[in-house]
């Protein structure tokens, strides 16, 4: 199991990797944090809508019994709407 600060390190490379716009590390820096609260469940489905997978940001969320469920599912509504204007 990885320490706690190697597991804090990785959430603020991800965070970094997020500002980059660089979702593959990002995405594999938050996937490699072991037992993911719904805080970093919620990233990493961020990273997932960003990236344009709304799918698999619903998928990863889906495990979250809190309001972070609700605002990325809102998320993933106006991104889509957003897509259908254009």
């Amino acid at each position: 199991m990885r320490s706690l600060g190697d597991q804090v390190r990785d959430w603020h490379l991800g965070a970094q990797a997020v500002a980059r716009g660089d979702w593959g590390s990002a995405l594999r820096l938050f996937s490699g944090i072991s037992e993911q609260p719904a805080r970093i469940r919620f990233n990493v489905g961020c990273v997932h809508l960003l990236a344009g997978d709304p799918e698999a940001a619903l998928r990863v969320t889906s495990k979250i019994g809190c309001n972070s469920t609700g605002m990325l599912v809102r998320g993933v509504k106006k991104s889509r709407w957003s897509l259908h204007r254009e």
